[in-house]
């Protein structure tokens, strides 16, 4: 079987496909195989409505799983390493910070902080209450925090088919575009992936940018996101020596991004 290395990005939101890449190195280039075209499809998203219902979002981790076992079917994979653009559980209750969000923080990238079990049981209680007293999803609490309950589940599902690591595509694109704008801006995921390009080598021609919309589900910039992700996965098992780390892979509390260059 061929060994691939998958890139995630993890969504929730209401009737949204969640993005996921599926790619190998051929010789130094990382290509994405193409899944659009494929009869099995990711689940949807429900929203933050159900992603405060534990059975619902374990049961959206087993799809998303059994989606990424039938591609490897399909292709013959091998998955290698899998790179998650979450966290993976939550923050230790001892810290007031995890280590790797205070480690991007301090080199001056910022990122929504990772709460608590106990917190997240609060988190979710008042998410509950708001919906009980018949107010807008849209105004849910900590909604900058809901979709990790998602990434939680996705985390415990896919540990179990590969090497598992939490990766976050804005700060790569940090250490390869400092000033970037946004990346819903017009044109900036493209840019972004142009980056990305210089050391993945791909899309390396024209050909391969027209196939950039068979890579994955989702809008361009998850595209991107998702390839991202992968990129970084694939440098951990071929050239880990290409990556650093914020926080402790000893304390299981890290992220991979890799080395500015």
């Amino acid at each position: 079987m061929a060994s691939v290395v998958v890139g995630v990005d993890v969504a929730c939101s209401r009737q949204k496909r969640i993005p996921i890449v599926f790619a190998q190195w051929r010789g130094a280039r990382l290509v994405p195989l193409p899944v659009r075209q494929l009869a099995v499809q990711p689940p949807f998203g429900q929203g933050n409505r159900r992603v405060i219902d534990d059975a619902y979002t374990a049961s959206y981790a087993e799809q998303v799983r059994a989606y990424i076992d039938a591609v490897c079917d399909h292709y013959q994979l091998q998955i290698a390493c899998i790179g998650i653009d979450a966290p993976l559980r939550p923050r230790a209750e001892q810290l007031s910070f995890r280590l790797a969000e205070q480690a991007l923080a301090d080199a001056g990238i910022r990122c929504y902080k990772t709460p608590s079990a106990t917190e997240f049981r609060a988190i979710v209680d008042k998410a509950r209450q708001h919906l009980a007293a018949r107010k807008p999803v849209a105004n849910m609490p900590h909604v900058m925090q809901l979709w990790m309950l998602a990434g939680f589940a996705l985390a415990e599902q896919l540990a179990e088919l590969a090497p598992l690591i939490e990766v976050f595509p804005q700060a790569t694109i940090r250490q390869l575009l400092p000033q970037t704008p946004h990346k819903t801006a017009l044109g900036v995921p493209e840019k972004q992936l142009a980056a990305i390009a210089q050391h993945s080598g791909w899309p390396a021609t024209e050909n391969e940018w027209q196939q950039l919309p068979q890579i994955s589900f989702g809008s361009t910039h998850d595209k991107v996101d998702a390839y991202s992700a992968a990129w970084v996965a694939g440098l951990k098992v071929h050239a880990p020596h290409r990556l650093q780390v914020f926080g402790e892979v000893a304390q299981d509390d890290a992220i991979w991004v890799p080395r500015a260059v």
